[in-house]
């Protein structure tokens, strides 16, 4: 499988992609879907180098094709990311421009549009059409966490290859094999990646994202500590910042609640924060199986509302609710 020299793990969309290129059936549109950092850009961006290659094996990343789309200015390949906080209207006017062109080197033109699920209505109206009637050449991938975060009349018109996170011995290996980490390093890195290759990779290369996580950690030991005044506070001080910030809160704090519940439940299962176990352990004998669920539970549901636009403070307020309390403390 070429696609594997470029892409970590997923290989069952890799499987499917290139036994579609096997046998000539090249669909017009993509939709890879995921959680953010699992590789949906990386794996969009390697098949487009596979179908602009030339080469028997592709993508061989060695010929002038590949080359050109690794530095990212190859004449047939595009990627349109969001400008601020949304995909526009002119971005994909300015896509479909591109597409009126017919290739200039290889047999398609490329458009990926990372961030899909930030177009506005009217540029995913827009897109609709291209995608109703695409020229012969257009192939339009469209990098999204789930369908549903899409108009359900742009994801029926494309092929979805969902993609999950990958096993923590994938990433370890990947880390130490392809970017020379030491094998506790890559350890840890692989741990509190959640799966997400990308993550892992910038973490490796830019200390103050690790440092970033650790401090969501504290934040957590802190919260636990607090009754329902603290925790309100900071529901109000979250509220105030930008989706990323508590999309990586609750990520970390999901990630937290089920080595509790790994720990509660007595499950021989490795824990995701393993330098925290007395912590989690302490915390594990004091709630026990059921509170450490439901604190789970409610902090995937907020997680889910917020990716639905749910009132942010509203949201973290009642999942502070079905946290359990603090030692001693009944506010």
């Amino acid at each position: 499988m070429a696609l594997a020299r470029f892409v970590v793990g997923h290989e069952s969309m890799i499987r499917r992609l290139e036994r579609q290129r096997a046998e000539g059936r090249i669909a017009h549109a993509y939709l890879f879907t995921g959680p953010p950092q699992v590789g949906r850009r990386t794996l969009a961006w390697a098949w487009g180098m596979a179908l602009l290659c030339r080469e028997a094996d592709p993508p061989c990343g060695s010929c002038r094709s590949c080359r050109r789309m690794q530095a990212g200015h190859h004449p047939d390949a595009f990627l349109i990311a969001p400008e601020g906080s949304s995909l526009k209207i002119d971005q994909v006017r300015e896509a479909q421009r591109l597409l009126a062109h017919t290739p200039v080197e290889g047999p398609y033109r490329i458009l990926v549009f990372d961030q899909a699920q930030e177009m506005t209505t009217e540029a995913a109206n827009a897109l609709l059409k291209t995608l109703e009637e695409p020229p012969s050449y257009a192939v339009l991938m469209l990098i999204a966490p789930s369908p549903e975060s899409l108009l359900p009349t742009v994801v029926s018109r494309c092929q979805i290859f969902p993609l999950e996170p990958l096993p923590v011995p994938v990433v370890r290996r990947a880390l130490q094999e392809r970017w020379d980490l030491p094998q506790d390093q890559a350890d840890r890195l692989a741990r509190l990646s959640g799966g997400r290759i990308g993550w892992a990779v910038q973490a490796a290369q830019d200390p103050e994202i690790l440092s970033a996580y650790e401090e969501r950690i504290q934040r957590i030991h802190m919260l636990l500590t607090q009754g329902r005044a603290g925790r309100f506070a900071f529901a109000e001080m979250m509220a105030d910042e930008d989706e990323e910030a508590r999309s990586a809160f609750l990520e970390a704090a999901m990630a937290w609640w089920r080595d509790v519940l790994i720990l509660a439940s007595g499950a021989d299962l490795p824990l995701t924060h393993e330098e925290d176990r007395p912590t989690l352990q302490e915390v594990a004998g004091r709630v026990g199986f059921t509170g450490a669920r439901a604190a789970l539970e409610a902090t995937r549901r907020t997680w889910l509302a917020l990716q639905r636009n749910a009132n942010a403070r509203l949201a973290l307020e009642a999942m502070f609710l079905d946290w359990p309390e603090p030692t001693g403390e009944h506010i």
